[in-house]
Parts: structure tokens; C-alpha cells; sequence
């Protein structure tokens, strides 16, 4: 039985909740820098097809390619967190660096966001959007439908996959071992890590449309295929002390859209996470 008068301790460091605190994606699509302006414009440089023969009136035939400029509108998008004196005296460790922390991490999920935002409008589905169970010999189907597209592999390739999707191809020999890869993805606690495999760039993603459910989202695409636009500062970081009403304060904010350039680069694998593992 325990003592009728007892101790408390507090830790004085924070356990931080469970959350992404990083992008994985803006790296994977066409980035665009702006310094000022509400609209970027991205230039697409259409498809030159095959070359051709001289006429029968002995001249060439010209060419006239179809170039296009998809338009992203940036959006304003915050992350906003005030505290007054007596929290931050009270507090069991940093309140400040607590709420600086949670604002960096909110506008790096949010990158990834607003670029599976633009994703999920993705009009290329495999298997016409049946739910799949993923099988080594489907992985690499849907992959080649990529490439019936034109679309190769020095055009950086990206596959989003929920957990669940994932944890199906770590059960694949192909993927999990070591000598079918280009990096060894078993090297300490690296099960979540991205891996390049088949010569795209494989990522675990949590933030996916459907995880957990029957019909879940997963995408393939190309880099060329997507386009991000920020604001040149990327994130803009707010922090300080108000002391009329003695609050500290701290805000992030980025300014920022994507679009999907070319719908020929993306394709969406729609997948069953409540399926059952043998």
C-alpha cells in the first residue's frame, strides 16, 4: 500500500506529441521560387513527336509544337500560437521553444498538404480505381503504366505509399532486401526511411487520402509532373513578447500552391489497408 503523503516530480523537458516535423515532398516535384506576385506560371514545353520525311514538294515539313503555362495561386496559410506570462512562468519546461517547434512542424506538413492536395486531382487511376491488394507483380505494373506514358526513370520518379501500403511491400523479398535496392533500407531502425527500388524513390507517407481504409490513395509520378510554388522565404517566422497584455507569441507562415502539371506523370493506386496479412 502506498504512503499516504507522497511526491510529485516533473520533467522539465517536453514529450512532444506524434506528428510529422518534416516535408518529404517538395523535393520531389518542380519547385518554383516566387519573390512577389499572387499567380505563378510554370512554362510546359509540349511533346515534339517523331521526326518525318521530305515532302513531295521537296520541302520539310515544319513542326509546331503546343506549349502550355500552368497557373498556380498561392494561398496564405497560417500557424498561430499565443501564450500568456503566467503559462510560460508556469510551465514545466520551455513554453516558447514548445511553440516554435509546433510552428515549424505545422508548415512542413502543410508543404506536403498542398502538394497531395494537387495530387488526389490525379485522373490516371490503376486498374481503372479497383481496390488492390499489392502484389510484387502489380508494383511493377503500375510503374510500367508510367512508362507506356513516356515517362522514364531519369525523370525522378516518386511513389507515396500509406503504412499499410508500405508494410505490404516490406513483406516483398524485393524490396525489403538489400540486393535488389540501391540503399540498404534494414541498417538500424530504417524501416519507414524512403528507399530507391525499380528506379523510383519509394516514401511511407501518413498524411495520404483513405490510409487506413478500403479504398486508400497512393500515387506514382514524375517529377516534371507536379508543380510547387512558395513564397522565396519559404517560411516566414514570427516570435516575440507582447508586454501590454504580457503574452509571448509565436507565428509561422508560408505562402504557397501546387498544381499537377501533366497528368501523363501521375498515376493514383487506389489500395485496401484493411486487408489482412498471410
Amino acid at each position: 500500500m502506498a504512503y499516504a503523503i507522497t511526491k510529485d516530480q516533473f520533467v522539465d523537458e517536453w514529450v512532444v506529441a506524434f506528428q510529422r516535423g518534416e516535408t518529404y515532398l517538395k523535393d520531389c516535384v518542380t519547385k518554383e521560387e516566387m519573390l512577389s506576385g499572387l499567380t505563378a506560371k510554370f512554362a510546359l514545353q509540349g511533346a515534339a513527336g517523331r521526326m518525318t520525311t521530305r515532302g513531295t514538294n521537296g520541302l520539310i515539313p515544319s513542326r509546331n509544337r503546343t506549349d502550355t503555362q500552368p497557373t498556380v495561386t498561392l494561398a496564405e496559410k497560417h500557424s498561430k500560437e499565443t501564450r500568456t506570462g503566467f503559462d510560460v512562468f508556469t510551465a514545466p519546461a520551455n513554453l516558447r521553444e514548445a511553440m516554435q517547434n509546433a510552428g515549424a512542424n505545422a508548415a512542413a506538413r502543410e508543404i506536403d498538404y498542398t502538394i497531395i492536395d494537387a495530387l488526389a486531382t490525379a485522373t490516371n487511376q490503376y486498374a481503372g480505381g479497383a481496390a488492390q491488394t499489392l502484389t510484387y507483380g502489380k508494383t511493377v505494373d503500375a510503374l510500367s503504366e508510367l512508362f507506356e506514358n513516356d515517362v522514364m526513370s531519369g525523370n525522378e520518379i516518386t511513389c507515396l505509399w500509406t503504412p499499410k501500403a508500405w508494410a505490404r511491400l516490406l513483406t516483398f523479398q524485393q524490396f525489403a532486401s538489400a540486393d535488389y535496392i540501391e540503399s540498404k533500407p534494414l541498417v538500424g531502425l530504417t524501416l519507414d526511411r524512403p528507399k530507391i527500388w525499380l528506379g523510383a524513390k519509394h516514401i511511407m507517407h501518413n498524411g495520404l487520402p483513405g490510409k487506413g481504409t478500403a479504398t486508400a490513395s497512393n500515387f506514382i509520378f514524375a517529377k516534371p509532373a507536379v508543380g510547387h510554388a512558395i513564397a522565396q522565404d519559404n517560411i516566414q517566422v514570427g516570435v516575440g513578447y507582447n508586454d501590454e497584455d504580457d503574452y509571448s507569441y509565436s507565428r509561422h507562415t508560408i505562402y504557397d500552391g501546387a498544381i499537377i502539371l501533366q497528368q501523363a506523370g501521375v498515376i493514383e493506386v487506389i489500395t485496401d489497408d484493411t486487408a489482412a496479412f498471410s
